[in-house]
């Protein structure tokens, strides 16, 4: 399996690969179905579909690799313009963005500028989710969300399942927290080795964000999870819409359909800018045994 990891990597690293396919007819067609693109003009376009659909709106800008100052900048930059024409385009109350820790936490100079995003989007009233990075980053990304809610940025956060330490973390941190499952891949924390064992932690840490003062986001596309949930939500007298469950673009359509007409709040994640595609492919990486139902979820209906 590690072999198949590392085939994934290095594709994701290729950023020619990329740009050669949403180059072609074809390409352009897959990008869109699985990606905002690469101009904040086209996640817009994407995201206005979505919500006449009735789901809400997640973006975030893809990186790939280690930024430079200056790059980062860039990646605030079009976070700024995306909150702006979230906020134009009368989408901000049903929208956030996602911002990697790698994006913010690499360098000296980068917390200033999300502070800034923050208070642009508290504005314009766009929610702000930081994501979950590598595991030497776990405690900053933690500490970092608890000091800009401190500062009075209602900033939410990214937990994994894969951790064995996340159901103490979401019994304590209360907010907005996205749950998703994680990657086994790495070592440097303690983790859960068998997907069945982290199956077993995310249903357990649901509950603890269910049961805690949290508004929870549960980012899976497993038919098996979600109903589990739903029983965990009506159970607990939990409200819909107190909750969220959290999709790809493009994938698990017909699931996302279902859900929004029972009721369910249904979020719907969408990467854009020039490291999209490191950022699909990235994902597949992560867990290469979900390849098979990742392809099949972008079959109509699916």
């Amino acid at each position: 399996m590690s072999s198949v990891r590392n085939v994934f990597e290095q594709i994701a690293k290729n950023k020619a690969i990329g740009s050669f396919i949403a180059g072609t007819p074809i390409g352009r067609e897959f990008v869109h179905r699985v990606a905002g693109g690469e101009q904040v003009e086209d996640v817009i376009e994407a995201a206005q579909l979505l919500a006449d659909a009735g789901r809400l709106i997640s973006l975030e800008r893809a990186v790939s690799g280690e930024l430079s100052e200056s790059e980062s900048a860039v990646v605030f930059a079009d976070y700024a313009v995306a909150v702006s024409a979230l906020a134009s385009a009368a989408l901000a109350r049903i929208s956030e963005v996602v911002i990697l820790p790698e994006v913010v936490l690499r360098g000296s100079l980068r917390s200033a500028p999300l502070r800034d995003l923050c208070a642009q989007a508290q504005i314009s009233q766009v929610s702000v989710m930081i994501g979950m990075g590598p595991d030497d980053l776990v405690d900053a990304t933690l500490e970092l969300v608890s000091g800009l809610r401190a500062e009075g940025f209602d900033v939410g956060v990214t937990l994994q399942s894969v951790l064995r330490r996340t159901e103490d973390d979401c019994e304590t941190i209360g907010g907005r927290v996205c749950l998703v499952k994680g990657a086994t891949s790495y070592v440097a924390l303690d983790r859960f080795g068998q997907a069945i064992e982290v199956d077993k932690s995310y249903i357990r840490c649901a509950k603890a964000l269910l049961r805690a003062a949290a508004e929870p986001v549960f980012a899976t596309q497993d038919p098996r999870l979600i109903e589990i949930i739903q029983t965990l939500t009506a159970r607990l007298h939990r409200e819909k819409g107190s909750y969220e469950f959290a999709m790809y673009y493009g994938q698990s359509t017909g699931l996302q359909q279902r859900l929004t007409e029972a009721g369910e709040a249904v979020r719907v994640y969408i990467p854009f800018g020039p490291g999209w595609f490191g950022r699909l492919v990235g994902g597949l990486a992560e867990r290469p045994t979900g390849l098979v139902p990742a392809i099949r979820s972008l079959l109509p209906g699916a």
